[in-house]
């Protein structure tokens, strides 16, 4: 369900969309079951949506679904690979830099106005205030740019320089016959172009951010074929596999899902969505097994850059060429530390793949946790760091730095763990001038 700007819209109004931007990449719920099975291509959801009754809920329990393999405990099996690939990719899927040097912060208090700073992971020198941010922000990188995106009621893009952070250009979001188009996730492809989900709408605005703004959108894309009833899938998270474009679907009404989340692929050459399953009725998309995809990253595990790892209740891994998800982190086991599919917030994932931190609330919000889970093999998670106030994508990893935002109250400040002594330990923190919101790593 999306995030808005107070804890009680947090599961009723603004959706927020966890971004995880590239060198060449953009931005970066909950109420269905997750299954515990490992999805393919024949369980994909497309235009025909599965039946809901007036509220939007599904009217059977769990989504239904075909040729899925199940199984009745947390655990999933593997991918099944063997029928070959569904969907070649042509290049590496970009989400963020291999190795940053800055890290963009929004602070958001919801009383005092929200900005942006900048802060040198080297020097660990904080530029504040480089530019005003909206109440409901987000933010995308690419093309040399830093995009603060307004959000719910805001619907605007605004575009600084990546280097001296002078403002390009500002942009009013408007999609004929709606009302707040709610921008998402601005992903940034090889072709130049900037492709903006829009949580209220089936279209996809695309941008040439190097024309001048009135002449800046170039186009359009349509996912009205993986629509529910109220015109929109709600779409979100988004990222780029060389010449394709994902976007994160939830296909929600009244806020409670129809059916599943997905993956919808699109060519960004022909700017047609790629039906995933030409047996299945209607056009697919890559279905995944928790609801609301939250933050996406690459497994560091496939060096070819075709796997990624998924939030959503869990932790997803997704093979893009076969179009299929297994769990990584199962809920259960985020369950068995207090944490269900409301609480988890963002994750970063260890440079080996081998373990992930996941962010999430931990008590009341917005007390919140850092807990470590292993990604290859079974084992419980641990909580790595407590008395954390997070409400957001607060957690990103430098080299041997993991990166946190605390927005305590009593003293809001960037804190950081040196990931080379086991367990971590904690460094001197960098005081920050507001309540940490949103983090993104920059190159």
């Amino acid at each position: 369900m999306p995030r808005s700007t107070t804890p009680l819209l947090l599961l009723a109004l603004a959706a927020c969309g966890a971004s995880d931007a590239g060198d060449d990449g953009g931005a970066s719920s909950t109420g269905a079951a997750p299954e515990t099975g490992t999805s393919d291509m024949s369980e994909g959801t497309g235009s025909s949506g599965q039946a809901s009754d007036d509220t939007g809920a599904p009217t059977t329990g769990a989504p239904t679904t075909s040729g899925a393999a199940t199984t009745d405990d947390a655990t999933t099996a593997d991918s099944d690979t063997t029928g070959g690939p569904v969907l070649p990719l042509d290049g590496p899927c970009e989400l963020g830099p291999a190795s940053p040097t800055r890290l963009a912060v929004i602070t958001n208090d919801f009383m005092d106005p929200a900005s942006v700073h900048v802060l040198d992971l080297a020097t660990r020198e904080l530029a504040v205030d480089i530019a005003p941010a909206p109440m409901d922000p987000a933010l995308a990188w690419g093309q040399g740019k830093l995009v603060v995106i307004g959000r719910f009621g805001f619907d605007s893009l605004d575009v600084l320089d990546g280097e001296t952070w002078a403002p390009l250009m500002s942009l009013a979001v408007k999609v004929d016959g709606v009302a707040d188009a709610n921008p998402q996730a601005l992903t940034f492809a090889a072709d130049g172009r900037a492709y903006l989900s829009l949580f209220a709408s089936a279209t996809v605005p695309i941008y040439d951010l190097a024309l001048p703004a009135k002449d800046s959108q170039v186009g359009a894309l349509d996912l009205s074929d993986f629509a529910d009833r109220d015109g929109s899938p709600e779409p979100g998270v988004s990222f780029v596999c060389g010449g394709t474009l994902f976007v994160g679907v939830q296909r929600l009404v009244n806020f409670a899902p129809v059916d599943i989340s997905a993956l919808v692929a699109v060519d960004l050459a022909s700017g047609a969505p790629i039906d995933l399953d030409a047996g299945a009725a209607g056009p697919q998309a890559l279905p995944l097994l928790g609801p609301w995809p939250k933050q996406v990253r690459r497994d560091p595990t496939d060096p070819d850059g075709h796997t990624v790892l998924v939030l959503t209740s869990g932790l997803e891994r997704v093979d893009l060429v076969h179009g299929t998800s297994s769990w990584a982190v199962t809920p259960e086991t985020l369950a068995m530390v207090g944490v269900d599919g409301y609480d988890v917030q963002a994750f970063e994932v260890a440079a080996d793949g081998a373990s992930a931190w996941i962010l999430a609330t931990d008590g009341d919000f917005p007390q919140s946790a850092v807990f470590r889970v292993a990604l290859a093999g079974e084992g419980p998670a641990s909580k790595l760091l407590a008395d954390l106030h997070s409400g957001g994508a607060l957690i990103e990893r430098a080299g041997d730095e993991l990166w946190l935002g605390d927005a305590d109250p009593a003293q809001p400040r960037l804190r950081v763990l040196d990931l080379e002594s086991d367990p971590p330990a904690e460094q001197d923190f960098v005081a920050a001038p507001g309540a940490p919101y949103l983090f993104l790593a920059l190159p």
